[in-house]
């Protein structure tokens, strides 16, 4: 197949739902091209098999998104990893960009697309509601299988337990389900010379610091492969506020740790993404429901080397069938359908 990968961004989202599995696209012999700014000509003549378009929503894109539906010598796969009508309005960013007439660009591309691949049931069943007649698709996220093998770095103090939050700055809300018991949890005079808190993406160290906490912060790299492997957590903590939108999402952050063979402690509610995956196995965490179970999950972990081993190494077991390599052809018969 000739695949042209329409990417909406090269960050996180841009790199596991179109980068990544196009590099693995490519290996298995199809003919994979991929831009954010530019539609080859090639595509707009029709000499393209498939074009994948990433959450198509801007002005611009959607008249070309148009007229190739139009046209319908390509087949359209509309790309969406987020319930993006949702988002939640403390993400003031995002919920400036998905204005009304942003989500009905949005929807109205879903519509006219022959295949809708998504990375969880409930995002399915929005996709459903707005195109009843196409494919759709749920291709969970995968990572790539480097990750298994990897042995991460050390931490700058090899006597303190690293505690990790990895993610970006649209997990305000998020943070803050985890940030009092952390917080205490960092000042307790049984763990503040024991353990610290490392957070990678944005600095929200800055809600728990104290005068007895250590805690530090590194920023985003250039590539996702790069962030991966500076990941140096004992283990991690991954907390998610309930929310309609947060129900929708993958169980990216849990797979990345998983597969780094780092423990995790994560965030419990109906409906909780980390909770079991269609398809695959039960995924190996602790699972915090309210304040208490994050400070008990916190000591348990610190105060157990053995634990922490045993539990990432389980989880690198569960891991070991989400990679890329073992999933592409997933995406190979999403497309080719």
């Amino acid at each position: 197949m000739r695949i042209f990968m329409w990417v909406a961004d090269y960050s996180g989202c841009g790199f596991y739902r179109c980068l990544l599995p196009g590099s693995e696209l490519a290996k298995r012999g199809h003919d994979v091209m991929a831009d954010g700014r530019v539609v080859p000509n090639e595509v707009k003549n029709g000499d393209c098999d498939v074009v994948v378009g990433q959450r198509i929503c801007n002005e611009g894109a959607t008249v070309t998104w148009q007229k190739l539906a139009r046209a319908g010598h390509t087949k359209l796969v509309f790309e969406t990893d987020d319930l993006l009508s949702d988002v939640d309005r403390s993400n003031r960013q995002a919920a400036r960009f998905y204005d009304a007439d942003t989500v009905e660009r949005y929807h109205k591309n879903m519509a006219v697309a022959d295949v809708i691949t998504v990375t969880t049931d409930r995002l399915a069943e929005h996709a459903r509601s707005i195109n009843a007649t196409a494919d759709i698709v749920v291709l969970p996220n995968q990572v790539p299988g480097w990750l298994l093998g990897h042995e991460k770095p050390a931490a700058p103090d090899p006597d303190l337990v690293t505690i990790g939050w990895r993610g970006g700055a649209s997990h305000l809300r998020d943070f803050g389900e985890l940030a009092r018991p952390l917080r205490r949890f960092l000042q307790h005079p049984d763990y503040r010379n024991r353990a610290e808190l490392h957070c990678m993406g944005a600095p929200y160290q800055e809600r728990v610091r104290s005068n007895h906490s250590r805690t530090r912060w590194t920023g985003w790299h250039e590539s996702v492969g790069d962030f991966l492997r500076a990941v140096d957590f004992d283990l991690a903590v991954i907390p998610l506020r309930p929310s309609i939108f947060n129900e929708a999402k993958s169980d990216l952050a849990l797979v990345e740790m998983s597969a780094l063979g780092i423990p995790a402690i994560v965030s419990d509610f109906p409906g909780s993404p980390y909770r079991v995956v269609s398809g695959y196995g039960r995924p190996v965490a602790h699972l915090a429901s309210k304040g208490s179970d994050w400070t008990e999950h916190l000591r348990y972990l610190v105060d157990n080397a053995e634990a922490r081993e045993q539990l990432g190494k389980e989880a690198r077991e569960w891991a070991a069938d989400r990679t890329i390599e073992a999933n592409i052809h997933r995406w190979e018969k999403a497309y080719s359908s």
